[in-house]
C-alpha cells in the first residue's frame, strides 16, 4: 500500500452502476488514509442498510491493511491489537455473507490470532479489547464462519469466549466506552437502557442496543465517522447514510494523512485550491495558545473564510509578525494604521532586526502601498545576501546560506522581483536551484528533510514574483501534485468484458466469490465485481453491480435476545470468584 499517501474528503463516486470508462480518469486529491475503526463500523452500518457494494469496498481495504498475521492495528503499519482485529472481523463477516469464500480463511486466521494472544485470565490488553474480542469471537462461532476441519479449533474458540466472559463479569468498567461495549458483550440490555450519556456516546449506546436486537431512536449530529456509522446502524436514517457516504474516500473511511496547515499552504498555489475544502473543516479544531500561534493561524483562517483571533500587544511581537498582522487586517477590511506606525517607529535605518524581518516588512509595506523610502532597506537586503554568499561557517566550512531557512529565500525572491533588482533576484533563484532536490521538493535548510510547507512556500513565492514559467516552479508544483493527488481510472466495459490495465477484478456470482482476474474479466451473469486499482499497493477500490449483490443470512442472527454462555455454569462462577478473591487480596495489601 502506498504509505506516503493516503486519502481525501471529497467523495469519489467509483461505485456507480454505470462503469466509468478508462478515458474518463481524473486526478483527484489523495490525502486521507484508511483506519480500521472508521472503515469497519462503516461496513457494519452499510451492510445493515443494504449497500452491499460499499461493504465489499470497505472489506477489501481492510484486507489490504492487515498484518501478515491476519490481525489489525489502528491503521496500516501500526501495532496490531485485539480491538482492531475484532472490529475488522465483524466487518469481514458481513463481507463473507455477500461473497462466500472470499474472507473465510482470513477470518479463521484472525480468530486464531485472537485466542493465541488472549491472556491467561481471559482478557486482551484492556476492557474494551476484551469486550470487542468476545463479541467478534461469539459471532464468528455462532454465525457459522468457523472452519470445522481444524481439529480442536472450535473448542479453543469456545474456551476463549468463556474465559473472556468470566473476566468481564469480574471486572468493573471505568469509562462509558468500556461500559457500552462490556454490556453489549454480555447482553446486558437493561443496563444499556439505563445509561445516561452525552455526545458521541449516544450513538455508541444505541448501536449496542440495536446490535442486541432492540429498536432505538436517535437524533442529532455527530463529528466522528464511527459515531455516524453507529447512528446509521441503529436507526437506518437516510441522513446518517448520506453523511457516511460523503466521508468515503476511494472505497474506505479514515483520517487525514497530512497536516492541516501543510494542505492549506499548498492550497494557496494556483491549481491546488480544491485542497481547501478538505483542510478547512479541521482548522477550527486548532486552538492558538499564544500570540505567535495567533499570527501563524491568522492567514489560514482568512483562507478558510473564518475570522482569526488576533493579538493586540504589538510590543510582544517580532517585526514580521506586526507586518503580518497589518496585512491580515487589510484583508479583513480593518484599520491597520497602528501596526504600520509601530513598524515605522521601530525600524533602524531601514532595518528591522534581521534579514527575514526586514524583507517581510518591506514586502508588506509594498502590498499595502505604504508611503516609505525603501532604498536603505533594499540596500541592507542586497548587502546581506552578498554576505550569505561570500561568508563561510567557521564550524562546518559550509557557506553561510546553508543555515538560512528556505522561506527566507522565497520571500527575498518576491521583494527583489517587486523592486526590479535583477542581480539579487538571479542570485536568490540560484540558491533555490541549488537547494531544490531532484524530485522538486525543498527542505527547511540546505540538505535537511524535504517538507510540504517549505516546497509550497517557494512555489507560492515564485507565483507572486511572476515566475511560474521557471523550471524551479514547475518542479516544485510537480512534486506537490505527485504527492497529494492520484489519477484513478475506472474500468471500461465492452460487451461482456470489463477491462482496466494494472487492476485486479474480484468476481462474485450467486453470493459466492468465484475468483480473481487481472486486467480484464467477463462480467456477464455476475452479482457484481470489485476492482482493485492498482493490483499492488492499491489506491482505490470500487464495487460495480451487474445483477446485484445479495447477502446470505448467517446461521445465527446477530440480534439474538439471549446470549448463550457456552459452557458457562461452574466455569464462569469460579473464574469470577478467582478475580474477586484476587482483588480482595490486593486491597488487604
Amino acid at each position: 500500500m502506498r504509505k506516503s499517501l493516503a486519502i481525501i474528503l471529497l467523495t469519489l463516486m467509483l461505485l456507480s452502476a454505470v462503469p466509468v470508462r478508462a478515458g474518463e480518469a481524473q486526478i483527484r486529491p489523495y490525502v486521507y488514509e484508511p483506519t480500521v475503526p472508521d472503515t469497519a463500523f462503516a461496513v457494519l452500518a452499510l451492510y445493515r442498510a443494504g449497500d452491499y457494494g460499499k461493504v465489499l469496498e470497505g472489506c477489501e481495504w481492510l484486507m489490504a491493511i492487515r498484518t501478515p498475521f491476519d490481525s489489525w492495528g489502528f491503521a496500516n503499519g501500526e501495532e496490531h491489537e485485539a480491538k482492531y482485529t475484532a472490529m475488522a472481523m465483524l466487518a469481514l463477516m458481513r463481507g463473507e455473507n455477500i461473497a462466500r469464500g472470499r474472507y473465510h480463511d482470513v477470518l479463521n486466521s484472525a480468530a486464531y490470532w485472537l485466542i493465541y494472544r488472549q491472556n491467561p485470565d481471559g482478557s486482551w490488553n484492556d476492557y474494551t479489547d476484551t469486550a470487542l474480542a468476545l463479541i467478534a469471537l461469539r459471532e464468528f462461532v455462532n454465525g457459522g464462519y468457523i472452519n470445522e476441519s481444524f481439529t480442536g479449533f472450535r473448542k479453543g474458540v469456545e474456551e476463549a469466549i468463556n474465559r473472556a466472559q468470566g473476566w468481564l463479569m469480574g471486572t468493573e468498567p471505568k469509562t462509558d466506552t468500556e461500559r457500552i461495549f462490556g454490556y453489549m458483550a454480555l447482553g446486558e440490555k437493561e443496563k444499556l437502557r439505563e445509561m445516561e450519556v452525552e455526545g458521541e456516546m449516544k450513538a455508541y449506546r444505541v448501536f449496542a442496543l440495536a446490535y442486541l436486537g432492540e429498536e432505538v431512536e436517535l437524533s442529532g449530529d455527530f463529528d466522528s465517522t464511527v459515531a455516524v456509522a453507529m447512528a446509521l446502524y441503529a436507526t437506518g436514517d437516510e441522513k446518517y447514510k448520506q453523511e457516511l457516504l460523503k466521508r468515503e474516500h476511494f472505497g474506505f473511511w479514515g483520517v487525514l494523512h497530512y497536516r492541516v496547515l501543510d494542505l492549506l499552504s499548498v492550497s494557496k498555489i494556483r491549481g491546488f485550491e480544491n485542497l481547501r475544502p478538505i483542510a478547512c473543516p479541521y482548522l477550527s479544531k486548532i486552538r492558538p495558545t499564544d500570540d505567535w500561534e495567533r499570527i501563524i493561524l491568522a492567514d489560514y483562517s482568512i483562507l478558510c473564510n473564518e475570522t482569526p483571533e488576533l493579538p493586540s500587544n504589538l510590543s510582544s511581537l517580532l517585526p514580521w509578525q506586526v507586518a503580518e498582522l497589518a496585512r491580515v487586517k487589510a484583508l479583513m477590511g480593518e484599520d491597520y494604521r497602528g501596526e504600520v506606525s509601530y513598524l515605522l517607529s521601530t525600524g533602524k535605518n531601514g532595518v528591522w532586526r534581521d534579514f527575514y524581518n526586514t524583507e517581510y516588512v518591506v514586502e508588506t509595506f509594498r502590498f499595502l502601498n505604504v508611503s516609505y523610502n525603501y532604498s536603505s532597506s533594499l540596500d541592507y537586503l542586497s548587502k546581506n545576501l552578498t554576505w550569505m554568499l561570500e561568508t563561510t561557517d567557521p564550524k562546518t566550512g559550509n557557506p553561510a546560506y546553508y543555515n538560512v531557512p528556505t522561506y527566507y529565500l522565497a520571500h527575498a525572491a518576491i521583494v527583489f522581483s517587486e523592486f526590479g533588482m535583477e542581480n539579487e533576484l538571479n542570485e536568490t533563484l540560484g540558491l533555490l536551484v541549488e537547494r531544490q532536490y531532484d524530485n522538486g521538493a525543498f527542505p527547511y535548510t540546505q540538505g535537511s528533510t524535504a517538507g510540504i510547507t517549505s516546497t509550497a512556500r517557494v512555489a507560492w513565492a515564485l507565483q507572486r514574483a511572476g515566475l511560474e514559467d521557471s523550471k524551479i516552479y514547475g518542479k516544485a508544483v510537480s512534486f506537490l501534485r505527485d504527492l497529494l493527488y492520484a489519477e484513478i481510472p475506472g474500468p471500461e466495459v465492452e460487451g461482456e468484458t470489463a477491462s482496466l490495465a494494472n487492476a485486479t477484478f474480484l468476481l462474485v456470482r450467486d453470493g459466492s466469490y468465484i475468483g480473481n482476474a487481472t486486467g480484464k474479466a467477463v462480467v456477464t451473469g455476475l452479482d457484481g465485481y470489485v476492482v482493485i486499482y492498482p493490483s499492488k499497493n492499491p489506491l482505490a477500490i470500487a464495487a460495480y453491480e451487474v445483477n446485484g449483490f445479495r447477502a446470505a443470512e448467517p446461521e445465527t442472527e446477530e440480534g439474538k435476545t439471549a446470549y448463550p454462555y457456552i459452557g458457562a455454569g461452574v466455569l464462569l462462577i469460579s473464574l469470577a470468584g478467582i478475580v474477586v478473591l484476587r482483588n480482595r487480596r490486593k486491597e488487604k495489601k
